[in-house]
């Protein structure tokens, strides 16, 4: 049986001006998956990555991590952390370096610990060159990188990331998804929430959709982006390759198959076409 690290049950969320963002939210994670949360500007993708990492008091319902139920905040920001859509937001460090190591050295960890850590993920997300920086000089596209690395370096077992490509070159996306897979490698979960249904087609295990504050589709990739009606309701676009796989069987370009999920595998399929002709 696959390990379930959350478990969301009844979780509703009102704000103190009586704006209702979450309505009996039910759902639950495996461990060491990606997982993608899908919906329009104001679903409530945000106030329910908020409330589980422990930014927003839960009031109504019920979160378990690993089979406990966690009702302190602190708690949960111990296990679960947050890379910001702005991730100036979460930059309080005079560099680069003291910014990747702030969230281990509030933790007491001893100094060749931390180095070790820093050292490491900087590596991964490529920012080495910049670690005596001033982080709210830097690009986009960079600080959303120290952002990343900022988290990875606490080694927690859960990350949500909001909007991670948003500001990402071609290239950065990539490193990124190389990074995401490295850490569901090692056992981590990661929660998405993006606008970006590409990339989530590219990556996803799992995908769920929400709708004014409700749940209102969950499933794998194929499964969800096959609703039409559903992404109509979510205002989601349905992935390109998706689009392009249905239009080449629909005038027969190709023969029915694997649905690619990436340019390598979309090129693979039309070669074994072309071989096949």
């Amino acid at each position: 049986m696959n390990d379930i690290i959350l478990q969301v049950e009844n979780l509703s969320f009102t704000y103190p001006n009586r704006q209702c963002a979450l309505i009996d939210i039910n759902f639950q994670i495996e461990k060491g998956k990606k997982v993608f949360f899908h919906g329009a500007n104001g679903a409530g993708k945000t106030t329910l990555f908020q409330c589980l990492n422990g930014l927003l008091k839960v009031r109504q319902g019920v979160i378990r991590l690993n089979g406990q139920i966690v009702k302190n905040e602190r708690e949960r920001m111990q296990f679960i952390n947050i890379v910001f859509q702005n991730a100036e937001d979460q930059m309080i460090a005079g560099n680069v370096f003291d910014e990747v190591a702030f969230g281990p050295v509030n933790r007491g960890l001893p100094k060749e610990e931390v180095v070790k850590r820093v050292e490491q993920v900087m590596r991964q997300m490529n920012i080495e060159h910049l670690r005596n920086n001033p982080p709210h000089f830097l690009s986009y596209g960079e600080k959303k990188r120290v952002a990343i690395a900022s988290i990875l370096s606490m080694e927690q077992e859960m990350i949500l990331l909001d909007e991670p490509t948003a500001g990402l070159d071609a290239r950065q996306r990539e490193e990124l998804i190389e990074t995401m897979n490295h850490l569901v490698n090692e056992g981590r979960t990661l929660l998405i929430s993006t606008h970006d249904t590409d990339f989530s087609f590219r990556c996803a295990d799992r995908v769920f959709v929400l709708h004014q504050g409700q749940l209102v589709g969950e499933g794998s990739a194929e499964e969800i982006f096959s609703l039409a009606d559903l992404l109509e309701k979510a205002n989601l676009a349905k992935p390109v390759l998706m689009e392009v796989y249905e239009k080449l069987l629909k005038y027969s370009y190709i023969k029915p198959g694997g649905l690619p999920h990436d340019m390598k595998e979309f090129s693979e399929l039309l070669n074994n076409n072309q071989h096949e002709q």
